[in-house]
């Protein structure tokens, strides 16, 4: 064996371990195993020349409860690693942060400067979404209007196409429709929403009427999994019985 095939071999081994601990704890946090996953992502940050360090500080964004905290982590993303892969998701985040403590100038700046970095993200969808709600909730209506009205026309089918239409006018009376007041049983909350949408999937097998919603709670966003739509709580708390017979838990909730 040359000796230059030796030294890459040597070199190539610490990466496969590497590899294997962040993956190792991206398996633990969609097991919702936090405190476990914590753990082997803050050893990884401390090897500053690891190639997935952006990634493992996204995730201890994702992991932290207080905003502050969540914060911190993301802006290491943004500014330390612009061009990693998790630098627009990174903006988002810290957006909808500003969004929950209601300071829509600084999500409005934040949401236009990931447009403009990350032009083909993957999350336009749901970026034009909080712009959209950006805008209104800082009195720019025209504006975030016409952001939720464009949102509508390139991505119809998005979720968040469908929670503009609770914000947009309708037939130009100039008011938002009225929301639908209903009752659901949830039956999961996940951190993460390939998770939740793999468990909506099951659920649609049975049968069920599912739909995932993102909620958004002291800066930490859940995929909650709500299965069915009634009227009325009682109604809810009788379906919520049929589901539990057939061995599946959940809380009767408010729709929104």
């Amino acid at each position: 064996m040359s000796q230059y095939r030796i030294i890459f071999i040597a070199l190539l081994i610490p990466l496969c371990f590497l590899a294997q601990d962040i993956d190792e704890a991206i398996r633990l946090f969609n097991q919702s195993q936090f405190e476990k996953s914590y753990e082997i992502f803050i050893e990884l940050v401390k090897d500053e020349n690891d190639p997935r360090i952006a990634e493992a500080y996204y995730y201890l964004g994702r992991l932290s409860i207080k905003p502050d905290t969540a914060l911190y982590y993301y802006n290491k993303v943004v500014n330390s690693y612009p061009q990693s892969r998790f630098a627009d998701i990174a903006h988002l985040e810290i957006a909808k942060i500003n969004i929950a403590r209601k300071k829509y100038q600084n999500s409005i700046i934040t949401l236009n400067e990931l447009l403009r970095k990350y032009p083909d993200t993957a999350h336009e969808d749901e970026v034009l979404f909080w712009l959209g709600v950006s805008y209104v909730s800082n009195g720019m209506e025209d504006q975030g209007i016409a952001m939720l009205k464009n949102l509508r026309q390139k991505y119809p089918q998005s979720m968040w196409s469908e929670r503009a239409l609770t914000i947009i006018p309708d037939n130009g009376s100039g008011t938002p429709p009225p929301a639908e007041e209903y009752y659901t049983v949830q039956v999961g909350s996940y951190r993460n929403k390939a998770n939740a949408d793999t468990y909506a999937a099951q659920l649609r097998q049975k049968g069920y009427d599912v739909q995932v919603v993102e909620a958004l709670v002291k800066g930490n966003t859940y995929f909650r999994v709500w299965v069915g739509k009634y009227p009325t709580i009682d109604e809810a708390k009788a379906f919520s019985l049929t589901l539990e017979s057939a061995g599946i838990k959940g809380n009767v909730v408010k729709g929104y």
